[in-house]
């Protein structure tokens, strides 16, 4: 059985709207949801007064709202607005605050471009790619003051967001400057890859015939897309198309339509999810 979470206060008239994260909140729960799960691009300008404010006017509990007001003095005000928040509601048990706070001194402490990279490394891993381009960009636009170690990571990262939008020529280009810095092996296989997308089987060979540098790398890519040619064969999502193209063979063509449309319906708001900005 999942965990029970008891409802303090009331739903807002009025969301509150967390600018960079492209977010609304309608209660204390979806606040504490909101933190638990954002850990990584938490700020001072976050969670602040006009929040505390929010959370007494709208949700109706004022106790709660003077004790969040209270912390935003204190000397770690992000630290503290969180301890009281999930000390007032209980949302989360003790050991997963303490890791939440963890995660927020480690941020604290980190530079303002290692906490932008954190922020698009965040939306990253949470599949909201425009959002992640937004913080990769921005930080790639003030180069200064950049380690090439650093400044590979966030061309490769940025490049992965790329492909993910299906991008692939630009994140070949990224993918290459992420190499060209690091020299990174994965970095390599990615630009590869990415220009194997983009270039078509005849322009990608077009290309290795004039980088014999990189034919040995080319060689174990391939070796690569072979196992995930059988991981694929085997996948559910390969047998689901097996079972669409069955039930047209054997004269159940609209079943197969209906299948393939309510399959169609979930990946298009899974995509709409990774594009939103």
């Amino acid at each position: 059985m999942g965990r029970v979470y008891l409802c303090l206060g009331k739903q807002a008239e009025v969301p509150y709207y967390f600018e960079r994260a492209r977010i609304h909140v309608w209660n204390v729960e979806e606040l504490c949801y909101f933190v638990r799960e954002n850990a990584w691009v938490l700020e001072p300008s976050l969670l602040g007064r006009e929040l505390a404010d929010w959370v007494g006017k709208q949700c109706g509990l004022a106790e709660l709202s003077q004790k969040l007001s209270a912390s935003c003095r204190a000397a770690d005000p992000v630290i503290a607005f969180v301890e009281t928040l999930f000390s007032y509601t209980g949302y989360c048990p003790m050991q997963e605050v303490e890791q939440i706070e963890k995660i927020l001194s480690i941020n604290e402490q980190a530079s303002e471009l290692e906490r932008a990279k954190a922020r698009g490394d965040y939306y990253l891993q949470s599949g909201k790619y425009v959002m992640a381009l937004r913080e990769y960009e921005e930080l790639l636009r003030g180069l200064t003051g950049m380690e090439p170690s650093f400044l590979g990571k966030v061309y490769h990262n940025c490049g992965v967001a790329k492909a993910r939008l299906f991008l692939f020529q630009e994140a070949s280009e990224l993918f290459e400057r992420a190499w060209r810095l690091t020299r990174n092996a994965d970095s390599a296989r990615q630009y590869l890859l990415a220009l194997r997308l983009a270039l078509g089987e005849q322009g990608y060979v077009n290309f290795l015939a004039e980088r014999p540098d990189l034919y040995a790398g080319s060689l174990k890519l391939e070796d690569i897309i072979r196992d995930c040619d059988a991981a694929w064969e085997a996948s559910k999502e390969a047998v689901f198309l097996q079972d669409v193209r069955r039930a047209g063979e054997e004269g159940a063509a609209d079943v197969g339509r209906s299948m393939a449309e309510e399959k169609l319906k979930a990946l298009q708001d899974a995509y709409r999810i990774c594009v939103e900005g």
